[in-house]
């Protein structure tokens, strides 16, 4: 590999700035490595590989001509395959949208483009983002790069195993039940799911639409506050954007932690590993170390919230493609079909009532961060399930019963909730799997989750520790694992 893949975006920018690299040097590189590993991963469902080097020429010019340069000039990214890309396929990991080319660029993308950011592809999703498993009827499966024989968790894995692998130092995510921090904890990299309207969405049909967030996955802490500092901010194209409130993202990776009050819930009410429970309470204590005042505290997602997720997501998928049932059934994922079916069959009354669960659900949690500074749980209950399941996980943890769609991950409650969440690698298993520690900050608290994060990494760095498969390629993994992703 070459080592420009190992520096991450604030890094690579840097370089770039004071001419030490130039930007296709470093967008050849990243592209070099995409040919290399992704035929292992199925990482990535589309790569631009001529436009992106078109690209780099154009930003080295700039360079050359001693223009003033912006805060990602000539630093590779990549976006997930559901977030509208000019020019690009987009195909919501759904075979009703291949051949979708879309004329305009979402929000976030040209957000990107003015911060001369290089856009190497797309990444891979599930149908509609719906579900914690990056598997699709168009490209496949995605394999976990710490072990092919595991999901790297959804939606937004692809984005997690490219960041993960040096395919990209950076890549966009979106969340809406946990499906930035899902991954990033699979696959041992940072994910950011920021307070709805921090980053302007603004491309879906529906603009009203506030459990869904866009968010960063990273290698390192900092780059997310690199691109919190590019991407937030409010646009009349998205109703819901936020003002912006002077938040200095990068500033505060400096602020103190010593003297927060944290609450640690080790389960909230689900049934969590052993192993991972272990790893948790390790990244605990070295809060503890950092002077932080932990109270573990008993925290329950609870019945309310699992009866006001499921009839709000389903409702928001009969709503955008409910449509398609009727000409493209025999082309959509069961699950998505199942879910769009129960939307449809929910009347405005249980929706509306839905609502009123979310609400006393916002009372609860509101009642416990009024407290605190932060919450801290594991993101996940269980290390990365199965590659070969398609949307749902296990029915059994510990020997005991457990929704397989949602009783694994311990995020979309958040979503409900609207605080911003973040999910931090903190160790490994005895078996080699990553963890990652959900923190949760009060509302629009973003700077505050990224300053606790940068601290635990400067603490307990895990940014020395790549996947094995980022320095392989395919012919040495042999035939067995690329089926995976075929």
């Amino acid at each position: 590999m070459h080592s420009l893949c190992l520096k991450d975006a604030s890094e690579l920018a840097g370089l770039v700035r004071t001419r030490k690299v130039s930007p296709v040097e470093v967008t050849s590189a990243f592209l070099v490595q995409i040919d290399r590993v992704n035929p292992m991963l199925n990482a990535l469902c589309v790569t631009n590989h001529e436009q992106a080097l078109a690209d780099a020429r154009q930003a080295e010019k700039r360079v050359l001509d001693s223009e003033a340069l912006p805060p990602l000039h000539g630093v590779p990214i990549v976006f997930k395959d559901t977030t509208e890309t000019k020019g690009i396929e987009t195909t919501f990991g759904s075979r009703v949208f291949v051949g979708n080319i879309p004329e305009k660029d979402a929000i976030i993308v040209e957000r990107s483009r003015r911060a001369g950011a290089i856009i190497l592809g797309k990444a891979q999703s599930p149908e509609f983002a719906h579900s914690g498993f990056t598997r699709n009827l168009v490209y496949g499966a995605t394999p976990n790069p710490w072990d092919v024989s595991r999901t790297p968790g959804g939606s937004s894995g692809g984005s997690a195993v490219a960041v993960a692998t040096a395919m990209t130092p950076i890549a966009e995510g979106a969340d809406g039940g946990g499906s930035i921090r899902i991954p990033a904890a699979c696959c041992g990299v940072f994910g950011l799911k920021p307070h709805p309207g921090r980053i302007p969405c603004g491309v879906m049909e529906t603009y009203f639409e506030n459990m869904l967030c866009l968010g960063p996955i990273t290698w390192t802490v900092r780059d997310a506050a690199l691109l919190m500092s590019v991407w937030s901010g409010p646009d009349d194209r998205d109703p819901l954007s936020l003002p912006e409130t002077g938040d200095d993202y990068l500033a505060a990776l400096d602020d103190r932690v010593a003297g927060k009050r944290v609450a640690y819930t080790r389960d909230m009410g689900l049934v969590v590993t052993p192993e991972v429970t272990a790893v948790i309470d390790s990244a605990v204590k070295t809060l503890e170390s950092l002077g932080c005042h932990i109270d573990v505290v008993e925290v329950e997602h609870g019945q309310d919230a699992i009866d006001a997720f499921n009839p709000l997501w389903w409702g928001m998928m009969a709503s955008l493609f409910g449509r398609y049932v009727e000409t493209h059934r025999h082309e959509m994922t069961r699950r998505v079909l199942e879910q769009i079916d129960f939307g449809q069959r929910m009347s405005a009354v249980e929706y509306q009532e839905a609502q009123i669960l979310r609400s006393r659900y916002y009372d609860y949690l509101a009642g416990i961060m009024e407290q605190y500074d932060y919450l801290v749980t594991p993101t996940l209950s269980i290390t990365p399930p199965s590659v070969h399941s398609f949307s749902f996980g296990p029915e059994e943890i510990e020997g005991k019963q457990v929704d397989p769609q949602i009783g694994w991950f311990l995020t979309y409650p958040f979503n409900l909730t609207t605080h911003p969440a973040a999910s931090v690698p903190v160790g490994f298993t005895d078996d080699g799997l990553p963890v990652g520690m959900q923190v949760v900050g009060k509302r629009f608290g973003e700077a505050a989750i990224l300053s606790l994060c940068a601290q635990l990494e400067n603490a307990a760095p895990w940014t020395s520790t790549r996947p094995g498969l980022a320095m392989l390629n395919a012919s040495q993994l042999g035939s067995d694992a690329m089926e995976i992703g075929e």
